[in-house]
């Protein structure tokens, strides 16, 4: 059964033809608004916030978001392997190149459209309602806020999968179509104007949508702030957006316990700070994730490697990991997804929803900011937060780098399999060329950045292909 995802005309020379036909989905749900005329969708607050529901959808419902950024990035990572056929080889032994025509190469190529199909539809949302007259000031506010957001989110991503990308900020293709690349600092200074712009613009709580935390708040634009500081090395900025979230949130975030830790990433649960919409349908409760990699003839399985870091007593391993057999081979799903049905989740009576942002994170970012501050003690004590509600026991290391190591250690157990946290993390500390080269002996420097499509760069004379990869 197919479902169309928003088709739309992107910068010719970005991606060489956008054409986003069906993507296979699970069961059949009614097309979203995404599609109004542009002459109508901004003369009415209501047309204007279906227009907004629709492109939220879009980006949730791609297959990147869906299940591509965690997929991928794991098997190019230490992560994970594919057990069932060799169609991912490219991406576990880092050798992937831009010609290639496997299912590896497409899937990477796929990640880039999916991103700059988002940034169009949120780039044309913040003209409309910026040129608009027509619409009230709160919902003016609120389209042009979560847009940015999710703009910024989008750009996130681009910058730390392939690194220097065009940054396009407006729809006339006549004048984004031959963009070459934007360096890597200005598209980060761009992305947090974005965020502080869409911060002190969104709202408090989510009682905008009862029940659900896929509403964007300030709290999801300070999470991500946090993490760009963070990635940026703008430690004291990276520990007060951080803080933000974790001491003035009030009652809306807390950790969950050791005991119900497979409840972390059920629909509004209370670590989730943003949360993308149903991937399925409103009312499917399971995630794309969960059916993917938890079927039982699940091809995807977690490295020994990962599976073995874990202390005896700590709950992730028997809570967010479950060990099985995929032809006769020891296979270590990624279980933090459990329900893979609606007769599952129904079984269960819980709903599932994809947790892009949650609260762990932000006690892992405070604790590496701190620690470049020279301030060890803090740091220890909000790595320890992480760390004993697993059930693991405190770190006590006095020796910074000891600490370091720690943090890293402690983001691949918590972050394992969620939105590429463990490729990017091995990048960003300049750690991916140590840890990789020393475990596989294909690796090349080279792929710490992934290559662009080569249509993309074929279209557009003014696009050069990353380093290494001509």
């Amino acid at each position: 059964m197919l479902r169309k995802i928003y088709s739309i005309k992107i910068i010719a020379g970005l991606v060489a033809t956008l054409a986003m036909a069906g993507c296979e989905k699970l069961i059949d749900i009614p097309a979203p608004v995404t599609e109004i005329s542009s002459a109508r969708v901004f003369t009415s607050d209501k047309l204007a916030l279906s227009a907004l529901s629709g492109a939220f959808s879009s980006a949730f419902g791609s297959q990147t978001l869906a299940i591509n950024l965690t997929s991928m990035t794991s098997l190019a990572s230490d992560d994970m392997i594919y057990l069932a056929n060799t169609n991912y080889d490219e991406l576990t032994s880092n050798t992937y190149v831009p010609a290639s025509s496997t299912s590896a190469v497409s899937t990477l190529n796929g990640i880039w459209i999916d991103l700059y199909a988002g940034i169009y539809r949120f780039n044309s949302l913040i003209e409309g309602a910026a040129a608009s007259a027509a619409l009230s000031d709160s919902v003016k506010q609120r389209v042009v806020a979560e847009s940015k957001f999710m703009r910024a989110y989008c750009y996130f991503y681009l910058v730390n999968l392939y690194g220097e990308v065009p940054l396009v900020l407006q729809t006339d293709v006549s004048k984004t179509a031959l963009l070459p690349k934007t360096n890597v600092a200005a598209i980060n200074t761009q992305l947090i104007t974005d965020l502080l712009d869409a911060r002190d613009h969104l709202p408090l709580d989510y009682s905008g949508a009862a029940g659900f935390r896929t509403s964007v708040t300030r709290w999801a634009a300070s999470a991500l702030l946090a993490r760009v500081y963070l990635y940026n090395k703008q430690w004291a900025l990276a520990e007060q957006e951080a803080s933000k979230v974790i001491d003035n949130a009030g009652s809306l975030y807390a950790m969950t316990p050791a005991a119900t830790l497979e409840n972390t990433f059920l629909k509004a649960s209370a670590e989730a700070i943003f949360q993308f919409g149903p991937y399925l349908s409103i009312t499917s409760g399971y995630t794309y994730e969960g059916y993917t990699f938890v079927a039982n003839t699940s091809q995807y399985s977690l490295t020994d490697d990962l599976a073995g870091i874990f202390d005896a007593a700590d709950a992730r391993r028997t809570k967010w990991i479950k060990d099985t057999t995929f032809s006769g081979v020891l296979n270590h799903q990624s279980y933090k997804y459990r329900l893979t049905s609606i007769a599952a989740a129904t079984a269960a009576g819980k709903q599932e929803a994809p947790t892009a942002l949650r609260l762990a994170e932000q006690y892992l970012i405070r604790a590496e900011a701190r620690l470049n501050q020279q301030n060890l003690s803090d740091a220890r004590t909000d790595l320890n937060v992480v760390r004993v509600r697993a059930n693991t026991a405190a770190s006590i290391s006095t020796a910074e780098n000891v600490v370091r190591l720690e943090i890293e250690d402690e983001n691949r157990r918590e972050f394992f399999n969620e939105f590429g946290h463990r490729w990017m993390d091995l990048r960003r500390t300049g750690r991916i060329n140590a840890v990789l080269g020393a475990k596989k002996s294909t690796w090349q420097a080279r792929a710490a950045y992934f290559p662009l499509p080569q249509s993309a760069v074929d279209a557009n004379p003014n696009l050069v292909q990353n380093p290494d990869y001509n």
